[in-house]
């Protein structure tokens, strides 16, 4: 019995991790600022294709570019990738113009975050 309530409970763990996770992404893209979503990433978690530092650095060139353009803070709306995962949610940025100026897909397995990445296909641009 023990045995399987620490396996729910860890289960629930990575859930609210993910949660976490998801939320502070957002949070920073929406506020233009890595402080707050870098803590929650691990040393050795690769996103994107980068290790920790190098997606960091990814994200904030995104942001200070959006910064000197005069933005402040970021709208954020729901859309699909249209390309390389199909059907999946994607989070768009938007600042004063229709067209997103940057989406990414959280993608989640096993409840789990696998893989955050910029998203060049979403459906936010075709619109």
């Amino acid at each position: 019995m023990e045995l399987i309530k620490l396996k729910v409970k860890k289960k629930a763990a990575i859930g609210d991790i993910t949660r976490i996770i998801t939320k502070s992404f957002i949070e920073a893209c929406i506020n233009l600022d890595t402080s707050i979503i870098e803590p929650l990433i691990e040393e050795e978690a690769y996103f994107d294709d980068l290790d920790k530092y190098r997606f960091l650095a990814f994200l904030r060139a995104q942001f200070d570019s959006a910064k000197e353009q005069g933005l402040k803070r970021m709208i954020v709306k729901t859309g699909q990738c249209e390309i390389c995962l199909k059907g999946h949610l994607t989070y768009e940025f938007y600042g004063n113009r229709p067209k997103p100026r940057f989406a990414y897909v959280i993608e989640i397995v096993n409840g789990e975050v696998k893989n955050i990445f910029n998203c060049n296909a979403s459906s936010g641009w075709t619109k």
